[in-house]
C-alpha cells in the first residue's frame, strides 16, 4: 500500500471508534485525486482489537500509522468528541454557569439561537444546559443545524460527557496524545448522511432505516449506489459488501468521505464569534441548510411511502 513519493493524491482515513474491550472499531481509507476528481476507497479494516501481544489501544495506534503509510497529505475524521466539556477542564475551585467567564461557557449561555416562537416551558428548557456534558458545538447541532432537517429525519444529540459518548470520548482523549502529529477531525456521521439527501436524492425512509438492524443493508446498499453514481466514488466489490453489511464500516466510510469534503471548502465553517477551540463538528454544505428551502417534499413523499 506505499505510497511514499507521491505527492499527486491526498489520502483520509475515517475511523468508527469503538469501545477499548471489544473488537469492534473499524477504519476506512479514501484516496482522493484531485485533478481526476476521482475517489476509490482503498481498504475498510474492520474488527481492530486487542491481540496476543498488544492491547486494543495499542493495535489502533499502529493500524492508524499503518494506513498512513507515510502518506505526505492524510487526514483523519473520527465519529466521537475530539474535546472535552469547559467546565471539565476548569481549574477553578468554584463557579456557577450564570457568571462563569470562560469563553466557552459565555457562548452557551448566549447562544444566538433562532428567532423562533416558543412556549414559556420551551424557553427555559432551551436555555438549559450542562457545561460539564455538553459542549458549544452540540448545542450549535441541536438547535440550529438538526432543526433544518425534515423531521422525521432528524435525532438527538449525544452530549459529549452523556452516557452513550463517555466511555469513547475518555477513549478518544487517550488516544489523540498518542497521536501527534495527525490531523484529527470530529465527525457526526448521521449528520453527513443526512445532510447529503437531497443532492443524493435519498428518500426518507432509507434515511430512517440505513442504521436498523434489518432494513439496515438495503439502505445503506442504496445510499453508496448512489454516492457511486453521483459523487464519482469506486468502490470495490468486496468492501462494498463490507459496507452495506457492516454499520461500523459504513459510518467509518462516511467519516472519511465527510473530510475530504473538508478538505475541498465543501463543509460549514463555524459561525462569527463561535470559540473554535471548545471543539467543531465537521459537516457538509447542504441545501437543507438554507431556512428558504421547503422541506415539504420529503414529508409528503415519505407519507405516501406509507400509504403504500
Amino acid at each position: 500500500m506505499s505510497t511514499k513519493g507521491q505527492t499527486n493524491q491526498k489520502r483520509y482515513l475515517g475511523l468508527e471508534l469503538s469501545g477499548a474491550k471489544n473488537a469492534k472499531t473499524t477504519l476506512a481509507t479514501l484516496e482522493y485525486y484531485p485533478k481526476e476528481q476521482k475517489v476509490f476507497l482503498l481498504d475498510v479494516h474492520a474488527g481492530i482489537g486487542a491481540d496476543s501481544n498488544k492491547d486494543s489501544d495499542e493495535v489502533l495506534i499502529e493500524t492508524l500509522h499503518d494506513h498512513a503509510d507515510g502518506h505526505p497529505d492524510f487526514k483523519i475524521g473520527v465519529n466521537v468528541p475530539l474535546t472535552l466539556p469547559p467546565c471539565f477542564t476548569c481549574t477553578r475551585k468554584a463557579c456557577a454557569a450564570e457568571g462563569c467567564s470562560s469563553p466557552d461557557v459565555k457562548w452557551m449561555r448566549t447562544m444566538p439561537l433562532a428567532k423562533k416562537p416558543v412556549s414559556k416551558k420551551t424557553a427555559k428548557l432551551k436555555n438549559f444546559f450542562t457545561p460539564y456534558t455538553q459542549r458549544p458545538i452540540e448545542l450549535w447541532l441541536k438547535h440550529e443545524v438538526i432543526t433544518h432537517l425534515p423531521e422525521k429525519a432528524r435525532f438527538e444529540i449525544d452530549e459529549t460527557l452523556g452516557g452513550n459518548k463517555a466511555p469513547l470520548t475518555a477513549r478518544m482523549h487517550y488516544l489523540h496524545r498518542h497521536l501527534r502529529g495527525m490531523e484529527i477531525h470530529e465527525v457526526l456521521p448521521k449528520l453527513t448522511v443526512a445532510l447529503l439527501m437531497p443532492q443524493l436524492k435519498i428518500t426518507l425512509k432509507q434515511i430512517q432505516n440505513y442504521r436498523k438492524m434489518e432494513e439496515g443493508a438495503e439502505a445503506r446498499q442504496v445510499i453508496l449506489e448512489k454516492m457511486c453514481e453521483q459523487l464519482d466514488i469506486f468502490i470495490y466489490d468486496r468492501d462494498m459488501k463490507k459496507l452495506t453489511q457492516n454499520l461500523g464500516a459504513f459510518d467509518a466510510f462516511l467519516c472519511a468521505y465527510t473530510i475530504l469534503l473538508y478538505d475541498r471548502n465543501q463543509c460549514v465553517n463555524p459561525p462569527r464569534n463561535f470559540p473554535v477551540n471548545s471543539g467543531w463538528i465537521r459537516y457538509p454544505r447542504s441545501p437543507l441548510l438554507d431556512p428558504t428551502m421547503a422541506l415539504t417534499h420529503y414529508d409528503d413523499e415519505d407519507e405516501e411511502e406509507d400509504d403504500e
